[in-house]
């Protein structure tokens, strides 16, 4: 006699057996990757257990790490600007000095950028050779274009 599962599910079902089961209308706790390899399973899982991550995951946190640095700096330039904007306005006769500071403090500035950013993207290649999935990867910064933004977003005085 064939051993019919779908036909004692259905009879289980009929009678009752499955209702007020532990967790309904919760969705199910997995915290496991079925389609990862056990071995690669139980690396990550003893890598997480003693505060480690795998190299992909600290790659990709510090790519969004000096990614908000860069703009941070710009952000701080752009805030330095304005205060200085404000001295350029109520001391003419320091004009020429705050100018040459300013523009002192924004080549250095744009340096620091473009250096951080042509680190980012040598980690943003790295990552991407280690996330084989395309929609997953980072893009590469545009130096000419960040560049463009820079002075667009940090004017001369």
């Amino acid at each position: 006699m064939p051993y019919n599962v779908s036909k004692q599910i259905q009879e289980a079902m009929e009678r009752g057996d499955f209702k007020d089961l532990p967790g309904k209308g919760k969705p199910q706790q997995r915290h496991d990757n079925p389609y990862i390899p056990p071995a690669v399973r139980t690396v990550n899982q003893m890598l997480k257990e003693n505060g480690f991550a795998p190299r992909w995951i600290e790659v990709d946190k510090e790519i969004r790490a000096e990614t908000e640095n860069a703009e941070k700096l710009i952000e701080n330039l752009k805030g330095r600007r304005s205060r200085l904007e404000a001295q350029f306005r109520g001391q003419p006769l320091k004009r020429d000095a705050i100018r040459s500071v300013f523009e002192l403090e924004r080549t250095q500035a744009l340096e620091a950028y473009t250096d951080q950013l042509q680190q980012l993207n040598k980690k943003i290649q790295q990552w991407n050779l280690m996330m084989p999935l395309r929609d997953k990867q980072h893009p590469l910064h545009n130096l000419d274009a960040a560049t463009a933004d820079f002075h667009k977003e940090c004017p001369s005085l």
